[in-house]
């Protein structure tokens, strides 16, 4: 089973309407004596509806707030029944104090109501809602005092005048009108701030011209008029939002403002107020009190509005920076002085496969891969030691681990060391270049390879060359054989240059298969390769090459034909000192000497220049 649904918005304002219809009937058909306060005991039920309206059916957050106002109507209520029978002459002794008595748990009640406001705009534990609690105490006390502090009698009008106006005076600045000029503004709270106003207007008034407040036709129904309002704010739907948290910290900021300016104002009140009561010189303090406290408000709130923009302006910066750090492709790094990951730009886990967070606080230098990590090391070092973030940028290439346990090719640039605002140690930027280091790679790899069979070329043969021959130890010295291809020209020009080509890629399968993994084959050109053997010796060199012979011998399949080849090698074995050109020259010459031989053959040479048989 549902409940009702809550009234609505037009409701509120019928209502409301119903309760200015009563106050005129009360001010202009109702007169003075016991039916003026019995006839404002319906509008105080009206009021009291709509607290129970707000309570019940729009289920405000402001409980405290809206039961203080609640219990003040109560007790409106209950002290017009009181002033019934004062009037009447019925136990005057008795009823006369009793309705002062209620009038000042009335306003009691409302100041608890309006500290509820205040408490409910602040967290528990904040200092600021003590704060501003202690500035309503404070300023509806001193109002008290100012206005009636010297005077002993008890009276209505002491009650309604002298302690109501400044109790209200006290809410209406340290509340409504913050709750009115806020960001959050609405209905029910404009109405709150009429409602204090018209009391305030009304009771005050009567301050000013010394008149009593139902003997004056202007200002009697103000007071009732604000209970009207209570009507509109408890029945409209905009309670139900009331009281609730700012959309950020600006509008809460700006609120506070709003509340410590109307605080403000009710030290100039009080001393206007204390001087309709002494006379004297206070005229020209108050005046001279309020020129001031409006002056200062106004640089307050030019200063609250200078901050707005300038917050605007900073939040609109981060936006963009952020979007920037979003959408870039780069990863941007900031590395402390420890050496260890203080930020990571969003682009992190699409390069390296994991959210920023999972970076931080660990060392960056592990984010290498550890065959890169001295590099990275002496890179952060060379960058610290030029002391400036401009001049001292180093780039490098290193590897980088990805969560899926491969790595990545990065292009990284390290600043200076950097020692500013927010940041102290180094700010470090990198990219992918995986398929540039590939391609890089691929092209070094060309540079040095043969195309068509994939050994090693002319000029990479000769750096192996070089380094195998740059020490040369007695023990087991480096060796070189030269290979030709037997009539490879008769192939070529009789089944075509596609059939040339898969023969030597045959020839280049068999030449790596019969040596070991530190030995290298290469092709020269044309038909011509060469193998370095690391470490060899007379038998080693005999071995190898008769190997390559018989393997050379076998039929090989080109162009749909078998095709039987011979080879003509020719080796040297190299002595301490040989350079790399007289070795292979050695071998060159020692291959010709075999194909002068009838090809199909070896000859060999030894460190001595002897032929091995």
């Amino acid at each position: 089973m549902t409940g009702s649904p809550a009234p609505t918005a037009r409701a509120a304002w019928r209502h409301a309407a119903v309760a200015v219809l009563v106050v005129a009937l009360i001010v202009t058909l109702v007169p003075d004596g016991p039916w003026r306060p019995a006839a404002e005991i319906p509008l105080f039920a009206l009021g009291l509806a709509a607290v129970l309206v707000a309570l019940r059916r729009h289920r405000t957050e402001l409980v405290v707030a809206w039961a203080g106002l609640g219990l003040g109507l109560v007790f409106f209520a209950l002290s017009c029944v009181a002033d019934v029978f004062s009037l009447a002459g019925v136990a005057t002794p008795v009823t006369t104090p009793l309705e002062s008595a209620l009038d000042v748990a009335a306003y009691a009640a409302f100041v608890v109501g309006a500290l509820g406001v205040v408490r409910r705009r602040r967290r528990r534990r904040d200092r600021a809602a003590w704060i501003d609690t202690a500035t309503l105490l404070l300023a509806a006390g001193l109002a008290v005092l100012a206005v009636r502090g010297d005077e002993h009698s008890m009276s209505v009008d002491l009650i309604e005048v002298g302690i109501g106006t400044p109790l209200l005076t006290a809410v209406l600045l340290v509340v409504c009108v913050p709750l009115a000029l806020s960001r959050g503004r609405s209905v029910t709270t404009t109405a709150l701030f009429a409602a204090a106003a018209l009391a305030v207007v009304g009771y005050g008034g009567t301050i000013l011209t010394g008149a009593t407040l139902r003997g004056s036709a202007l200002l009697d129904p103000l007071p009732l008029l604000s209970v009207a309002a209570l009507v509109l704010a408890g029945r409209h739907p905009a309670v139900a939002t009331m009281g609730q948290a700012t959309a950020s910290d600006q509008e809460a900021t700006s609120g506070r403002v709003i509340s410590v300016s109307a605080a403000l104002l009710v030290s100039p009140a009080l001393l206007v107020l204390w001087t309709m009561g002494h006379g004297g010189i206070g005229y020209v303090l108050g005046a001279g009190s309020s020129l001031l406290t409006g002056l200062a408000l106004w640089r307050l709130f030019a200063l609250n509005r200078e901050r707005e923009r300038t917050s605007a302006a900073l939040a609109a910066s981060e936006a963009r920076l952020q979007i920037l750090l979003e959408n870039a492709a780069d990863v941007i790094t900031i590395v402390d002085a420890a050496g260890t990951i203080a930020y990571m730009s969003p682009a992190v886990q699409s390069l390296l496969g994991r959210p920023p967070a999972d970076y931080l606080g660990r060392d960056a230098i592990s984010l290498a891969d550890p065959r890169d990590q001295p590099r990275l090391r002496a890179a952060v070092a060379a960058a610290g030691r030029s002391g400036d973030a401009n001049s001292g940028v180093v780039d490098t290439d290193i590897r980088v681990q990805h969560s899926s346990g491969g790595t990545r090719w990065v292009e990284m640039r390290i600043s200076g060391r950097v020692d500013a605002l927010g940041i102290e140690g180094w700010v470090v930027n990198f990219r992918e270049v995986t398929d540039r280091k590939l391609f890089e790679d691929e092209l070094r790899r060309q540079a040095r390879t043969d195309p068509l069979t994939g050994l090693l070329n002319r000029t990479a043969f000769n750096e192996r060359l070089a380094a195998a021959t740059g020490d040369i130890g007695a023990g087991s010295p480096p060796a070189v054989l030269f290979v030709d291809v037997d009539d490879f020209k008769a192939v070529n020009d009789t089944l075509g240059h596609a059939a040339g080509d898969e023969l030597l890629l045959a020839v280049a399968a068999r030449l790596s298969a019969d040596v070991r993994g530190d030995d290298v084959v290469a092709r020269l050109g044309g038909d011509e390769f060469a193998l370095l053997l690391a470490e060899a010796d007379a038998d080693r060199l005999r071995e190898v090459a008769d190997r390559l012979l018989a393997a050379m011998r076998l039929p090989v399949q080109v162009a749909g034909h078998t095709v039987t080849v011979t080879a003509s090698i020719g080796g040297a074995l190299a002595d301490p000192g040989c350079t790399p050109d007289r070795l292979l020259h050695r071998a060159d010459t020692a291959m010709y000497r075999a194909k002068r031989t009838g090809k199909n053959s070896r000859a060999l040479l030894d460190a001595t220049e002897s032929v091995l048989a």
